[in-house]
């Protein structure tokens, strides 16, 4: 959704939007006023056959009004811009705390030290690319950069504040419904600026333990020790001479590359989908027995070693601002 700071969909964007259209309201009026006054004034008091122009020193009442309307223009602005500031700068009583960290030129979300959020290596979920998040429930962000300044900014859920280095910063967010909101870094940082992105999900409450665990359980995949067997199984057998797979040595061209075969909708020419666990074992196991005809052979591999290569084939996945994703 968005981004777009007139589509509040957060307590925080609404806080400031109610005040961006109260001061866009008074000015457009102020405007209409000010210049209606100087086109009527240019028409009626011109120059012109029948009727000399005169000089005029002084007006009390017009003078009183242009002094102390916008006087009390400025003092209620004032006011109601401190009480916005108030509720958007309250970091009390929040539902979740969690570390944002920025760096040249992404984001790293860490959750909080929570049993749902523990991994196999005793840490705690800590990603990049995306922030989770449950709706209707206060979150505060600890913001903090490793470089240079940022900037964090989701414009249909909040406010925007710095991530100062060696200097701490908090901001609370929070959304109001389901979805996908777009934001990114919002203070020039390098180079790479423009492709800071930030992607915010927030899922209804009950959905959200499901991500949760989900999540981890891609992240304790990683750390899996037979993740890392699966990778040097897959790359001791004639697979790297049929597969490319960038960043390793298999660099074949016959069969199709598989950097990101987990980011992909299908394989085995579109027979298999999606690309999960059972489906990549399925094919693994027995290509011919799927495709008949197929140039991948049955390499008679164990269950053990199926289950391996898959555990590892199932991290080849693309980050969601890569450049060419499948």
């Amino acid at each position: 959704m968005g981004p777009w700071p007139n589509d509040p969909l957060g307590p925080q964007a609404r806080s400031a939007a109610d005040i961006y259209w109260i001061m866009f309201v008074a000015a457009v009026i102020v405007l209409v006023i000010v210049d209606g006054g100087l086109v009527y004034a240019g028409l009626k008091f011109r120059d012109r056959p029948g009727h000399v122009a005169k000089q005029f020193h002084g007006h009390n009442v017009l003078e009183l009004l242009w002094t102390v309307i916008p006087t009390f223009m400025v003092i209620s602005f004032s006011v109601l811009s401190f009480q916005k500031l108030t509720v958007m700068n309250d970091m009390s009583n929040p539902g979740m705390v969690m570390n944002v960290q920025g760096q040249q030129w992404s984001w790293t979300f860490s959750y909080p030290q929570e049993d749902r959020f523990k991994l196999i290596d005793n840490t705690y979920l800590s990603v990049g690319e995306e922030l989770h998040i449950p709706v209707n429930t206060k979150v505060l962000l600890k913001l903090s950069s490793k470089d240079v300044i940022h900037s964090f900014w989701v414009p249909n859920i909040g406010g925007k504040k710095d991530a100062v280095p060696g200097r701490p910063t908090e901001i609370w967010i929070q959304a109001d419904k389901p979805g996908t909101y777009r934001g990114q870094c919002f203070e020039f940082c390098g180079t790479g600026h423009a492709d800071m992105l930030i992607t915010l999900v927030a899922h209804a409450q009950n959905d959200y333990s499901t991500w949760a665990a989900e999540a981890v359980k891609e992240a304790n995949r990683l750390r899996d020790p037979n993740t890392q067997k699966g990778r040097e199984l897959f790359l001791s057998l004639p697979c790297v001479g049929c597969h490319t797979v960038k960043g390793t040595q298999a660099a074949g061209k016959v069969g199709p590359e598989l950097t990101y075969v987990a980011s992909k909708k299908s394989i085995a020419g579109g027979l298999l989908s999606p690309v999960n666990e059972e489906n990549l074992t399925r094919w693994i196991k027995n290509p011919p027995a799927v495709k008949p005809g197929t140039l991948m052979p049955n390499l008679g591999l164990s269950d053990d070693q199926i289950h391996d290569i898959v555990q590892w084939l199932l991290t080849l996945k693309c980050a969601q601002n890569q450049p060419k994703c499948p």
